[in-house]
């Protein structure tokens, strides 16, 4: 574990968490202030201060003398070690945050150095319906540096000082620590992702436009779900998004597994029951699937709740050439992992008519799916009827929602393989769902892992402390462009949690726990997994050919690795298990 990310554990220790009542959500909180990990004097003659992580908050200046000051703060440092201020909707570095501030200390004390209309967009908060910061905190913006261009008094290490705002998750509750360390970076890196961008209390896209879409807030779901049995900002994110739907197909096909999802995880039927008929009347988008059971739907639409528009990836060029169709391969596997989630919450809360009938909606798609998309000589999916191409996105999303059968997936699997991760940070959740379900946990550890350029080695190589947008600052279409604190980009956080330590419900509330470790190449791990019976700690380490399992289980479970499959009581338990040739 790094310095920084101990720091930053101890200060969420200070503040006190615990899980509890899920719908009973605490207020997003300010932290203690930091000071800088480091000083340097760049080629401009200024101290920069150096907070050592990103963090959603203010600067802080104890002033000793009254006067003048200008500081510049922001995410990223220039080539001169000063930090960047002209590189908002640029092309070559993206919507980066920086702020120019200057004016008076008119007194000796403590001054929270204001934000000042012109700072990039700390004052355009996206669109209408962005998320101002919940008071009493004001305005905020993520920074790591402070550039000190004039002020009346030295800089010293107690000068300068970051306060982060953020939702106070107990970051205790959840650890990894394995056999690799690049592996344990980086799930310190998207854990402190999820905590750092927590800072409206519920999920966004990032700072730049500050907007809650599904397919950003199901993979922030699962990452919360993996550091804190506090599911509050999980739900009232999903109560959100209820009645702010925005207009991708998938990101509408995301809300029905955010339920389903939610669910699992807490045990609680409400938000089924609540949404139940605007997932079978609006999320599932029924009334666009023809004879056969495939969903047709437009690329070129307007995109609302009358007119499906696929996005299929984002943006256009991390697609992989993706071929647009109206009947499409992403969409329709969706559909698919949709049917059975319905199928699963009309059960619970009693609807078996409608749960028949989901499952037989379900066998209807997938035997069309297989004959409108699947290449009888390749075993590979086309993008969509009518087209011969493939690409990562259509065969990942295949994989990671089921529809492929156990005797066809190696063919898919393999070109998946053979793709590495020719998609955008967002599909990355669901390539590396779509290796985990097919076994190929070796090809999921070497991606998550790699120092190439599309990995997150890469991006904190970059000077992300938080993931970025994309895999880098440099691609831009048009106004997109990319930020430095997006959640969608942590799928390793819940991949390892759910693959690779193997936690999930196998009963809803984790009544019962499914823990089936898929370990690849790595001899040891320790994790501990929050649950809302507490937290779940593992020990596995390969001694010669003997597997050595310790656990504490808060419930009782279910245990495989390997196929090798024990039913564990609730309490501790030791055992080993003979290494598989």
């Amino acid at each position: 574990m790094s310095k920084f990310f101990a720091a930053f554990m101890a200060i969420s220790i200070s503040v006190g968490a615990g899980a509890g009542n899920p719908d009973a959500p605490r207020a997003v909180t300010s932290f203690p202030a930091t000071p800088p990990v480091s000083l340097e004097t760049n080629a401009a003659d200024h101290v920069v201060a150096d907070f050592g992580r990103h963090a959603f908050g203010w600067l802080e200046v104890d002033a000793v003398a009254t006067g003048r000051y200008e500081i510049v703060w922001g995410e990223l440092l220039n080539d001169d070690r000063a930090v960047e201020t002209n590189r908002f909707y640029t092309i070559d570095r993206g919507n980066v945050r920086c702020a120019c501030s200057t004016g008076t200390f008119d007194h000796v004390g403590i001054h929270r150095i204001p934000l000042q209309k012109g700072n990039d967009s700390v004052f355009y908060q996206g669109a209408w319906n962005a998320y101002l910061v919940p008071e009493p905190y004001g305005n905020v913006m993520p920074f790591r540096w402070a550039e000190v261009l004039k002020l009346p008094f030295p800089v010293k290490t107690d000068t300068l000082r970051q306060v982060a705002v953020r939702y106070p998750f107990d970051l205790r509750e959840s650890s990894f620590a394995s056999s690799s360390p690049k592996l344990d970076r980086v799930y310190d890196f998207c854990k402190y992702s999820i905590a750092a961008t927590s800072f409206l209390g519920r999920f966004i896209d990032g700072d730049r436009e500050r907007l809650t879409y599904e397919a950003d807030s199901l993979i922030a779901q699962l990452g919360a779900y993996a550091i804190s049995s506090d599911y509050a900002p999980c739900r009232t994110t999903l109560d959100w998004v209820s009645d702010h739907s925005t207009w991708p197909t998938e990101w509408k096909q995301y809300f029905v597994r955010m339920c389903w999802m939610d669910w699992m995880y807490t045990g609680d039927t409400s938000r089924i029951t609540r949404y139940y008929d605007v997932m079978k009347n609006r999320k599932i988008w029924s009334r666009f699937v023809r004879e056969d059971g495939l969903l047709v739907t437009d690329w070129r639409s307007r995109g609302d709740d009358d007119h499906p528009r696929d996005i299929v990836d984002w943006a256009m060029g991390y697609r992989d050439g993706f071929v647009f169709t109206p009947v499409n391969a992403v969409v329709n596997a969706l559909r698919y992992r949709n049917l059975l989630e319905m199928r699963d919450m009309a059960q619970a809360i009693g609807k078996t008519a409608d749960a028949e009938q989901f499952t037989a909606e379900a066998l209807r798609l997938q035997r069309a799916y297989l004959k409108t998309f699947l290449d009888a000589k390749t075993g590979l999916v086309h993008d969509g009827e009518g087209t011969s191409h493939c690409t990562i996105q259509g065969n990942a999303m295949a994989l990671s929602c089921g529809v492929i059968p156990a005797d066809r997936v190696k063919p898919v699997a393999d070109y998946i393989v053979s793709k590495g991760m020719s998609c955008s940070t967002y599909m990355a959740q669901f390539v590396l769902e779509a290796l985990c379900r097919s076994g190929r946990t070796e090809a999921a550890l070497d991606l998550m892992t790699t120092e190439g350029n599309r990995g997150w080695l890469s991006m904190m190589e970059k000077g992300a402390t938080i993931t970025m947008e994309f895999w880098d600052l440099t691609l831009a279409e048009k106004w997109r462009v990319p930020d430095m604190n997006h959640a969608w980009s942590t799928a390793p956080l819940n991949i390892i949690t759910r693959f690779i330590v193997g936690v999930t419900p196998q009963e809803p509330g984790f009544r019962r726990i499914s823990i089936a470790p898929q370990l690849g190449s790595l001899t040891h791990l320790d994790a501990s997994v929050p649950t809302p019976r507490g937290s779940l700690t593992m020990r596995i380490e390969r001694k010669f050919d003997v597997w050595h399992i310790d656990l504490d289980l808060p419930a009782p479970a279910s245990f495989d690795l390997r196929g090798a499959r024990r039913n564990l009581p609730a309490g501790h338990s030791m055992f080993i298990i003979p290494v598989r040739k």
